[in-house]
Formats: structure tokens, sequence, C-alpha cells
């Protein structure tokens, strides 16, 4: 579990003293020159690929019709799932761990493309996609639990990028439905137990301080309310000045409460420090 810590603050409240600040700080540099060099590192690696498949695009669509033709379309995308997951884990590489689960998503019909001046995700089995997804994100963080922190960190990746795919598709089912074992599921459904599912593990991720799930759910929820408002009440001025009015006495109650947070936690006047002692 990540803890964010103001050091300046504690450090001005007398709870660490300013040889403790150092260590802290210097970890701190530390990991994010570390965080940096991993990103750039991934970055040079997209762009490697990318330029390799643009400069010998006949080779890798053959590469690609033996792959299909050896294991068929399951086998071959099992075959690069799984080779993406131990090629993570002997590298403790977070972006293939995670990429593997985008690959499971192509397995499932999903898809992304761009178009100029736009970008498009398509995802073509909402209900089975919310499904498969959701218990990979729970088994991920069930593993990870498991783990020593190196490949806990691998399996909690894998489990948020589950879960962000999780939203998408709930996002996609909440405007089209989906079709599922021959009927349809219609759109409300989706609308309806996405917000219920947001609430629920933005709840627990709250209890448990799990942050990144916080914001996700925050997010989407964001996403889900407005998505919903303007499928339904349509963009007209009416909804857009009712929608902004809405969206401003939410930061307006977040940052009122964030403000009580904040004094609720600073120490008390007896605990501060006295004229530098």
């Amino acid at each position: 579990m990540k803890v964010t810590l103001d050091l300046d603050k504690l450090l001005a409240a007398g709870k660490i003293t300013k040889e403790e600040y150092d260590r802290l700080a210097e970890l701190s540099r530390r990991s994010v020159k570390s965080h940096t060099f991993n990103v750039l590192i991934v970055l040079a690696g997209i762009a490697v690929a990318a330029g390799l498949v643009g400069m010998f695009p006949a080779f890798f669509a053959e590469l690609a019709r033996v792959l299909v033709s050896a294991f068929n379309r399951d086998g071959a995308h099992l075959l690069l799932v799984l080779g993406l997951l131990a090629w993570g884990g002997y590298n403790r590489s977070g972006f293939h761990v995670g990429l593997s689960s985008l690959v499971i998503l192509n397995w499932l019909g999903g898809s992304a493309f761009y178009e100029h001046g736009g970008y498009f995700i398509a995802i073509r089995q909402p209900a089975p996609t919310v499904m498969v997804f959701s218990f990979l994100s729970l088994a991920g963080l069930a593993v990870s639990r498991q783990l020593p922190w190196d490949f806990q960190r691998l399996a909690l990746i894998f489990s948020r990028t589950c879960l962000f795919i999780v939203n998408m598709g709930f996002w996609v089912g909440s405007i089209w439905g989906s079709p599922y074992l021959g009927s349809n599921i219609p759109d409300y459904v989706f609308a309806v137990f996405w917000a219920l599912a947001l609430l629920s593990v933005a709840l627990w991720a709250a209890r448990e301080g799990r942050l990144f799930v916080v914001n996700l759910s925050v997010v989407f929820g964001s996403i889900h309310f407005y998505t919903q408002w303007f499928e339904r009440l349509g963009a007209n001025p009416g909804s857009l000045l009712a929608a902004g009015a809405i969206a401003l006495l939410i930061t307006y109650y977040l940052r009122d409460y964030n403000q009580k947070f904040r004094k609720a936690a600073e120490p008390a006047a007896e605990e501060k420090p006295v004229g530098g002692v």
C-alpha cells in the first residue's frame, strides 16, 4: 500500500526530525528518478516496435497469420497473454503485465483505432467484458495478497488495468446495451448496475486506503453521470446549465470537505513546536 506524506508539514509539526526528513526526501527523489527512467524505456520500446511494424508490415502480417494458423485465434491470444505475463514477471515490468489485459480485451472482440483528430475504442461484447474482467480484477487482487512485494505490485497493476476495462465495458453497455446468450441486455440495466458498482467499490477503496481505485471510481462516476445526463436529456442550454451548476456544487462540497479534513489532521496547538524548540 502506498502512503502519501507531506514531509514539510510533518517537519513543521514536529512529527519527524530533520534527519528523517532528509532520508525520506532522498528516497522520494530516487523513486521519482527510477519511475521516470522506466517510463522513458517503455515509450522508447513502443516507438521501436511501432517503427519496426511500419517498416516491415508484410513480415509482421505474415507472422500473425502463421501464429493464427498454427494455434488458431484463441490459441494465439492465449500464447500472447502468457508470454506477456511471463516476460513482465521476469523483468518486473508492470507495462507488459498490464498490456496482457488489453490482449484479453482484444480476444473478446475489443479494439482501438485512430482517425484524423479522433481516437476510438470498440467493445463489442460489453456484458462478457464486464463479467470476465471483474473476475480477473478480483483474482489479481486476491493473488497480490499472497505474493512478495515485487510480484504484488505486478498483480495489482493487472487488477487495476482490468478494473479500468470493467468501467469501459459498463460505459459502452450503458449507451448501447449488449447482446448476451441470444438476447439483449438493455442499456438502463448497465446504467443502474454501473452506478451501484461505482459506489460500492469507491466506499471499499476509501476504507482500505486504495487511492488509485478511489480516483478511478470518481473519474468514471463523473463520466457516468454526464453520459446518462446528456443521453437522457440531450445537450441543450437547459441541461448544460443544470449540469454545470451540479458540477460547481460538487466542487464546492469537495473543497469544503478537504479543508475540514486537513484542519482535523493538523496537530493540536500544544503539539506544535514553539519558538523553534
